[in-house]
């Protein structure tokens, strides 16, 4: 009987270390996906915000358009950014433009690499030249943007536009029944 109670300790323990170890991987693979979500959503909101500052123009503050764009680029991308300038026309065109980020959606995770499909509404006004009639015009924009981890930041590396379409305008004989 004795012997029957050593082997009854032994599998009590076996079956105490199994219950452990499934309790740790557990833990471990819960903690992996809570920082994976956190990677997620601070590449969205990078993604998102990059948008947002692309779209985000006023004629009136012209010189702080690229170094905007620059502070949340990466590599070539921010190294074109740094040395741009912005076009007189639209200096001169009296440009302004907006944007509202409707999704942000991570399509790939991979380490230190993402890619984030973002879709915005934008609101531009540009003048006439000549006329002085100010036109207002809506797009929604399509986006991708490959994103890196540098520093501990999500940066861009790459703005790939792919489609836009007009949502309305308004002026210079455009608008409603025009």
């Amino acid at each position: 009987m004795i012997a029957g109670r050593g082997a009854g300790y032994a599998l009590l323990g076996l079956a105490a270390v199994l219950v452990l170890a499934a309790g740790a991987s557990a833990w471990s693979g819960a903690s992996r996906l809570s920082a994976r979500g956190d990677d997620l959503a601070s590449a969205e909101e990078a993604a998102a915000a990059f948008v947002r500052a692309y779209a985000t123009f006023d004629y009136r503050e012209a010189e702080l358009y690229a170094p905007r764009l620059a502070a949340l680029a990466a590599g070539e991308l921010r190294d074109a950014l740094a040395s741009a300038s912005v076009d007189p026309a639209a200096v001169d065109g009296r440009v302004t433009g907006a944007a509202v980020v409707e999704s942000a959606r991570v399509t790939s995770l991979t380490g230190d690499a993402a890619v984030v499909a973002v879709i915005s509404m934008q609101e531009r006004t540009r003048a006439v030249p000549g006329s002085g009639v100010v036109v207002r015009e809506s797009v929604r924009q399509h986006a991708s943007l490959r994103l890196v981890r540098s520093g501990g930041r999500w940066l861009v590396a790459e703005l790939e536009l792919v489609s836009e379409e007009p949502a309305g305008a308004e002026g210079a004989g455009r608008g409603p029944g025009g």
